[in-house]
């Protein structure tokens, strides 16, 4: 499959009313076609069939999905894990805006043994001043939430400086999902940490709103909301 016909698959899977319910939440991302993410994770596949290096090198990216769908071929491709960190290291300075974090970190599958190297590219992005760098290391730390990496996990959230909306929304998400994997890990870190306000209370949030939360504990963490 040649550049030309992917730009024409890309072209013919545009979703219009897709496209305006992205614009809505997300109203300064441009050129928005709204081709759905499975479509592209097809064809995604199907790219990696063939010369995937060829198609990240050359293909003319005109439009947000094509952009995400670059990303999704990162992941999906047969490269080693350091060839795929190669191009993150291009692309991921590129990424401007969540979905572009989110799509990307959705994407990715090591064995168990590579985590620790994947632990340890992501760090170089943990004191980036850029906001979706930064949103991408947290993002990615979903991968991590088992028992050997809660410590790092809870370091990183109580060192970084999560100032910008996206970063901290990205954090609360990380937080509210560590604590429906680690309860009372993550009970006693809320009770004792130096986050501030918006993220600590949009965990909260999060929480509150998780249909993985036991009822008891939504009202819980409903009386720990700082006010």
């Amino acid at each position: 499959m040649n550049l030309d016909e992917i730009k024409l698959k890309m072209q013919q899977a545009q979703d219009r009313a897709n496209a305006e319910h992205f614009a809505k939440v997300s109203p300064d991302v441009k050129n928005i076609t709204g081709v759905r993410i499975p479509y592209m994770r097809k064809l995604a596949k199907e790219i990696a069939k063939g010369d995937t290096k060829y198609f990240l090198d050359n293909y003319n990216i005109e439009t947000h999905e094509e952009f995400l769908l670059k990303g999704i071929v990162i992941l999906s491709s047969k490269f080693s894990l350091e060839e795929k960190f190669a191009y993150l290291e291009k692309y991921v300075p590129e990424i401007y805006d969540w979905s572009g974090c989110d799509v990307l970190v959705s994407t990715l599958k090591c064995k168990d043994d590579e985590l620790h190297l994947v632990y340890d590219f992501i760090m170089k992005y943990r004191y980036s001043k850029n906001e979706y760098e930064t949103r991408f290391m947290i993002v990615m730390l979903f991968n991590f939430l088992r028992e050997d990496y809660l410590d790092k996990i809870k370091e990183i959230l109580e060192t970084e400086n999560f100032d910008k909306y996206y970063t901290q929304m990205a954090a609360a998400w990380l937080i509210s999902d560590m604590f429906i994997k680690y309860r009372d890990y993550t009970l006693s870190y809320l009770n004792n940490n130096s986050l501030d306000d918006f993220t600590y209370n949009k965990a909260l949030q999060k929480i509150r709103e998780s249909n993985r939360a036991s009822k008891e504990d939504k009202e819980l963490v409903k009386k720990m909301k700082r006010k």
